[in-house]
């Protein structure tokens, strides 16, 4: 069957974060060192995740996190930090092609409320993809297979006529399980390696 509609994933496909956590983290809110800076991200790491799946909880969790280092005043500094977020122009240029070829484009990405409307709002994402599919709304988290199965179900098409494409092979392998076509595909690699890959799944997008 031919492809109806591609997913693809965002960190690490679509964008890339334009400064690491830590030290970023460690100098706005003065953290005294390496390792405490570590704990922090730890922190919010674990936090992001138990907010993967839900519209609420991020905010209060975040909050808890930075009180617990006495970094409550810092919120909006960290968010900034969290939403450091570049697009890759040419993987996007390459994704608004697909979609003049009369293919839908959609992002299926694991993310947090706040950081969801970020990409959305901020980033535009509303506007260059036909759907956004973000964990924290859809309810459920790569790679769980019901992520992928309520895609299919929202989308009205068989999972033999979706592509997924994600940096992570156990994501790829859960789509797959899941029925879809997929491939671990890296932003970093660029637009020509994205054609390349989409002519393998009889997508041709000219240059």
């Amino acid at each position: 069957m031919a492809i109806e509609n591609i997913l693809f994933d965002a960190d690490g496909v679509l964008q890339y974060a334009t400064t690491h956590w830590q030290p970023a983290l460690q100098s706005v809110l003065g953290l005294e060192d390496e390792s405490q800076a570590r704990a922090v991200v730890e922190d919010i790491f674990e936090a992001e995740a138990e907010a993967l799946e839900s519209e609420i909880g991020f905010v209060e969790r975040l909050e808890a996190v930075l009180a617990k280092w006495r970094r409550s005043s810092f919120i909006s500094e960290t968010l900034n930090v969290l939403h450091a977020i570049e697009v890759r122009h040419d993987v996007m240029q390459t994704v608004q092609a697909v979609r003049r070829l009369g293919i839908r484009c959609h992002i299926r990405s694991n993310q947090q409320a706040l950081r969801a409307r970020h990409m959305s709002e901020g980033l535009n994402y509303r506007s260059l993809f036909d759907t956004e599919f973000y964990s924290c709304f859809v309810g459920a988290a790569k790679p769980k297979i019901r992520f992928f199965e309520n895609v299919v179900a929202q989308l009205g098409c068989g999972a033999s006529a979706v592509l997924f494409l994600d940096d992570r092979a156990e994501n790829v392998e859960a789509a797959k399980q899941a029925g879809l076509n997929a491939a671990v595909f890296f932003g970093a690699d660029g637009a020509l390696s994205l054609r390349r890959q989409l002519a393998g799944f009889g997508v041709f997008v000219d240059h």
